[in-house]
């Protein structure tokens, strides 16, 4: 049986007074989304600890070890590390002054489109400067985003320096210096943040944008650092399943390249055609056997503070994506698992910790079903299974479990990475 996994990035999130304390999940019309949980097998999972990005929590879920964020952006990106080169995500973001130090304000710098992000990197580079026996490169990725490589001659960078910056998704609101790496060898990386912001001070564009909308990119953000990894091909922990990704995003395009997995690239903008992902992703169906399709339309918006926006991407996830292969994946039976990896939090601007909601069903004929037992179980375990796995949920359960959004966290005990995992590969 093939399998589909329908990354929904940061759909879920908490409630917000202005939705009536409803979640943007729950607001929104999303009738596949809430077929998928009523006709299928639907709960929560934990993907991700503390400080953990959600592209580890996929690492989870798929048998990989940690890797470091940056070395997937730079491998979905095309960038080569180098013997010695490390690696940092690099984003542009906004500071403003606290009361006794510097705050984390906007993790995307008040709004960088691509052609800003990239005069940015350029300038940055032309102005940054290198000690002897040093390299330092910057390459934009998109939008607020870029990745940072570092290089020193005989020189090799210490976990603890490429570990200490905190997430600034995570950190909005807060002020700085708890969140930057404290040992001697990271100095050198925090003196780059630390000349960033002198250099961006003097950029033509950011300063004509501060005259008008007070707020813009005035700092480069070191995070996610990491060295060149070495996996093992992503297809020994899905059972030797041949594998594809279709996705916009670097750190996921990435993941699959450095795992051996056929990739194929879609736009990364959320407004991009449904169409398009769905042929993408049909083609990938036909190819392999096992495809993971990443979308970030709602993680975009709640980095934004856009709760309508968030609402629509998730319309648009359910109208242009979901409800096509719901209708038909392609040839033959398809098991399908549709999930979030993190909750985006449109009210702070924050990812938070916490379950997240799943719904996993096999689709046949145009119908779906809870994922059958495996056909090695016995009559006693099958039933066990039938139990664990919702194939005898009754039409009389509440509400809840009939719909797809984040009160599935709630029914049951969330599941671990591994064992959905192993739920999703049983066949």
């Amino acid at each position: 049986m093939k399998v589909l996994v329908v990354v929904a990035s940061g759909i879920a999130d908490k409630p917000l007074e202005e939705l009536g304390g409803r979640t943007p999940l729950e607001a929104a019309d999303s009738p596949f989304l809430d077929r998928m949980a009523a006709e299928g097998q639907a709960g929560g999972w934990g993907p991700a600890s503390s400080g953990q990005a959600p592209d580890n929590a996929l690492c989870a879920l798929l048998g990989y070890d940690h890797i470091s964020g940056a070395v997937m952006e730079a491998a979905g990106a095309d960038i080569v590390l180098r013997e010695e080169e490390v690696a940092f995500r690099a984003n542009f973001v906004c500071l403003k002054p606290g009361a006794t130090n510097v705050v984390m304000f906007d993790p995307i710098g008040c709004g960088v489109s691509d052609e800003e992000g990239a005069q940015l990197v350029g300038y940055l580079e032309a102005h940054l400067a290198a000690d002897p026996g040093e390299e330092i490169r910057l390459y934009p990725i998109g939008g607020h985003r870029a990745v940072l490589t570092y290089r020193k001659a005989g020189f090799r960078v210490p976990e603890d320096a490429l570990a200490g910056f905190s997430s600034p998704h995570d950190i909005v609101g807060d002020t700085i210096d708890r969140h930057l790496p404290t040992s001697d060898t990271a100095r050198r990386f925090v003196h780059i943040v630390n000349d960033s912001q002198m250099i961006l001070a003097t950029h033509p564009q950011m300063r004509e944008k501060l005259e008008s909308t007070m707020f813009a990119a005035n700092s480069l953000w070191l995070w996610g650092g990491g060295q060149s990894a070495s996996p093992p091909p992503i297809s020994q922990a899905l059972g030797g399943r041949r594998v594809t990704f279709v996705a916009g995003e670097p750190a996921i395009l990435g993941m699959g390249r450095l795992g051996g997995a056929e990739v194929i690239r879609i736009a990364s903008d959320s407004s991009a055609s449904g169409n398009a992902t769905v042929e993408a992703a049909r083609k990938a169906l036909g190819a392999s056997d096992f495809v993971l399709l990443f979308t970030d339309g709602a993680a975009e918006a709640s980095e934004r503070g856009d709760t309508a926006a968030k609402i629509a991407a998730i319309e648009a996830l359910d109208a242009e994506i979901l409800a096509p292969f719901i209708e038909n994946p392609g040839e033959g039976p398809c098991r399908i698992l549709v999930l979030s990896d993190h909750i985006a939090s449109t009210e702070s601007r924050r990812r938070e910790r916490g379950p997240v909601p799943y719904a996993m069903a096999d689709w046949e004929g145009g119908s779906l079903a809870p994922p059958a037992s495996p056909p090695h179980f016995t009559d006693a375990l099958a039933g066990l299974w039938a139990k664990l796995s919702g194939r005898n949920r009754s039409a009389g359960n509440d509400a809840a479990s009939r719909t797809f959004s984040e009160r599935l966290c709630e029914t049951s005990r969330p599941l671990t990475a591994r064992t959905l995992r192993e739920r999703l590969l049983a066949a």
